[in-house]
């Protein structure tokens, strides 16, 4: 508790000496922000990371949660909207405002302003390795904000009285610097001296262990480099295949468990998980909050798994009820109203968070910022699409082992240590049953890497997508929302009352909210809807 303590304190300092910011926060001079030194503004820093990703805080009754998961479970088709709330009309119809999911852009930037000056000051006052993780961190900010909004202010961003209207930067540039930054932050890392002052429980995520920071750093390069892969702008083409050989050399590697942030959640009032806080239990409550009731699995999501004798569907969900009143797992359809929750005169009977289970595990439980099943993901793709050397036989051993990882993620308890491929064994939680669901699809392509086509809706790269979204159902949705919109796979089923005119009836971007056209008209893009694509989405 001595960590949440020290978050807290830290978060109280920050925001009593910010009592009347407010969305200008992108604008704060990050040289007078507070006195506080950089290893206790780093707690809050990333927790607050960690909620703005997958939590956020609730919104009210009928409003989606503050966060980029939630908006991604809905877009990619994981959730759907119950018949206990009304609302949810952008997410039942993919119609969006630029007052949508604004306070993404608002608190997204606020987090980036602590990062910012927990680098600068780190740098200049003897914390370099602060300052190292807050320039990683800093990317895995803004690279939130590129994927979802394209061009942001990024240069000028940051600055405080010397830019209060900062002008925006074009997205694939950003791209090719986030590249730098993370090479950089390696390299800051490797170069501090032995003797400089280290990092200790402030570091929330890895303890202070620098080694595993620049795997994620590589990380988090695969995940960059992989998003801008399949345009057809020659130039990017080159420059992605030249990162992509360096990379598979780089030293260090890749990050080999789930990376979390945990600051010491605890069942009390504002030191929970914020996820288990918003869809489960508030301290104290016996009974769950309202939004638990609010969303519901989709029938698109709930048959992957049933269709391929998943058994990591009883982790996820409740049973509910079907039309005879019987226990089955009832999804809905995105768009569709469903009966209100637990109502036996009213059957069906919708499936919801199963409460234990792998994403109301505990108020403990820790919140992730990156899934081991993905990287190991990413590497097979790029492996299979001849990105990274190695072939079909290394890639298969990636997808395995991302399949593999993903069952122990599911299965894990809130005391368990992050999913790692390395330490699993047969009575490792969830390995046994991943056993069972490879040995009960030998010859089915979804499941067996051998058995995909190269190419196609059942080819390598499609099926590597699709074992990818499974896994980060509700846990990283908005990596697989990013995925489908450059691969456009998986196929889920889209709105019964979207109204995109696009083939594929889905959005491609946020529109840039109204406090930028308020504060910042003169640079916000112009001629900009909710259908204008990301550079790097070919779809």
């Amino acid at each position: 508790m001595k960590v949440f303590s020290k978050l807290l304190l830290a978060a109280g300092l920050v925001t009593a000496a910010s009592s009347c910011k407010s969305f200008l926060d992108i604008n704060d001079n990050p040289n007078q922000p507070t006195t506080v030194t950089p290893d206790a503004i780093l707690a809050q820093a990333l927790t607050a990371t960690a909620a703005n990703y997958n939590g956020g805080a609730s919104l009210g009754a009928g409003i989606s949660q503050l966060d980029f998961n939630s908006y991604g479970s809905f877009v990619a088709g994981y959730w759907g909207k119950s018949g206990t709330v009304s609302g949810y009309a952008p997410e039942r119809t993919y119609t969006y405002s630029s007052n949508y999911q604004q306070n993404l852009w608002t608190v997204t930037y606020r987090n980036l302003n602590d990062y910012n000056i927990i680098q600068q000051q780190g740098t200049a006052t003897g914390y370099p390795r602060h300052a190292a993780i807050a320039r990683i961190m800093k990317v895995y900010n803004f690279l939130l904000l590129v994927d979802e909004y394209g061009d942001i202010p990024y240069t000028n961003a940051l600055q405080g009285s010397t830019a209060v209207a900062p002008s925006y930067d074009k997205a694939a540039d950003i791209y090719k610097d986030f590249i730098v930054q993370l090479k950089g932050a390696v390299a800051d890392i490797n170069a501090v001296a032995p003797r400089s002052r280290t990092v200790g429980p402030e570091d929330v995520v890895f303890g202070g262990d620098m080694v595993s920071w620049k795997r994620f750093a590589n990380s988090l390069r695969l995940r960059i480099l992989l998003r801008e892969s399949q345009t057809t702008d020659a130039a990017l083409n080159t420059f992605v295949a030249a990162e992509m050989k360096a990379l598979q050399t780089a030293t260090d590697g890749f990050i080999t468990t789930d990376v979390v942030v945990q600051p010491g959640f605890a069942s009390n009032a504002g030191q929970s998980n914020p996820f288990y806080n918003n869809y489960g239990f508030s301290p104290g409550l016996s009974n769950p909050n309202s939004a638990y009731s609010f969303v519901m699995p989709t029938n698109y999501i709930i048959s992957q798994y049933l269709d391929n004798s998943d058994p990591r569907i009883g982790q996820l969900y409740e049973e509910g009820k079907d039309a005879a009143g019987d226990p089955a797992y009832v999804g809905t359809d995105l768009g569709e109203q469903q009966p209100p929750l637990f109502d036996p005169t009213s059957p069906p009977v919708g499936s919801r968070f199963l409460v234990g289970g792998t994403f109301l595990r505990a108020a403990t439980a820790p919140t992730v910022l990156m899934l081991l099943a993905e990287d190991l993901f990413n590497q097979a793709e790029v492996k299979t699409r001849g990105l990274f050397t190695g072939g079909d036989a290394a890639a298969q051993a990636d997808f395995n082992n991302g399949i593999k990882a993903s069952f122990m993620t599911t299965y894990r308890d809130a005391t368990t240590p992050p999913a790692s491929v390395g330490m699993g064994t047969a009575a490792t939680p969830g390995v046994s049953d991943y056993t069972d669901y490879l040995a009960a699809n030998t010859t089915n392509p979804l499941v067996s890497y051998q058995n995909a086509t190269r190419t196609g809706a059942l080819g390598k790269q499609a099926i590597i997508i699709y074992q990818k979204y499974l896994a980060e159902n509700t846990v990283t949705s908005i990596e697989a929302w990013n995925d489908y919109r450059r691969t456009g796979q998986p196929k889920f089923k889209v709105s019964l009352q979207s109204s995109s005119p696009r083939a594929d009836k889905l959005p491609t971007r946020l529109l840039y909210p109204q406090t930028e056209f308020s504060t910042n008209a003169t640079n916000v893009p112009k001629g900009i809807t909710q259908y204008t694509l990301i550079f790097w989405d070919p779809n």
